[in-house]
């Protein structure tokens, strides 16, 4: 999806400054620097904008709901984060139909990252995955999927370790490490031509090249071809 005039920041920020703007407010209970608290809320419903869809043929227009939630300190002053950054608003992007001012958006989806965040806690505790590595598609796109990857053989080992001591006491050292522990040693993510996708070493990766080459080699060294024919028949497949 993109936005048509590439300006939606701009577009929200000239609707929240309307004077005429209709908003409610109420307070909350909120975590905040490791700390419950109460804060206020402010929410508004926008106006949808034209988002066009990448989608071909049709490149088919759709309109997109836009609810902009502002948070404050009960006495007014705004949420900081630990650089002093101001982190007040929280714009929702979605399909949704906002109602009047947009509540209902806002509790969906403060529930939806409260439970996708669980799994990113978990992975960002034992996995240092937590700066992004790029603002490209193509970046953002391989993080993605290397995160889904730790994810799923993160599960896959706790699973495992169950029935195997060995693994247990492994899982039990990587857990005691917490995020230092990083992402050690050269990773490759490989893809194959039937579409799955995995992690491995380059010692792992260095040993079924190896075994593909002496496979691919194989049926000329046993109709007699010198290994210097064989070389060059695999220099041109």
């Amino acid at each position: 999806m993109r936005d048509e005039k590439l300006d939606l920041n701009g577009h929200i920020q000239r609707q929240l400054e309307e004077t005429d703007r209709s908003w409610t407010e109420w307070e909350e209970q909120r975590q905040f620097a490791g700390r419950k608290e109460m804060q206020k809320v402010r929410i508004t419903a926008l106006r949808p904008i034209t988002w066009i869809s990448d989608e071909t043929p049709a490149h088919r227009q759709i309109a997109v709901h836009i609810v902009g939630a502002i948070q404050s300190h009960l006495e007014g002053s705004p949420i900081l984060d630990k650089h002093g950054k101001d982190i007040s608003r929280t714009d929702y992007i979605t399909s949704l139909a906002p109602g009047r001012y947009g509540v209902k958006v806002r509790s969906f989806y403060r529930g939806r990252w409260g439970i996708e965040n669980q799994g990113f806690r978990s992975l960002s505790q034992t996995w240092d995955i937590d700066r992004p590595a790029g603002h490209s598609y193509a970046a953002v796109l391989a993080r993605l999927v290397f995160v889904f990857l730790i994810y799923n053989a993160q599960h896959f080992f706790e699973k495992q370790s169950r029935h195997h001591p060995d693994y247990a006491e492994q899982l039990r050292q990587m857990r005691s490490y917490g995020p230092a522990i990083g992402l050690a040693g050269a990773t490759i993510i490989a893809v194959t031509v039937s579409g799955f996708c995995c992690a491995l070493s380059s010692r792992r990766m260095l040993e079924l090249q190896k075994r593909r080459l002496l496979n691919l080699m194989q049926p000329g060294l046993a109709a007699g071809k010198p290994i210097q024919e064989v070389m060059r028949e695999l220099d041109h497949t």
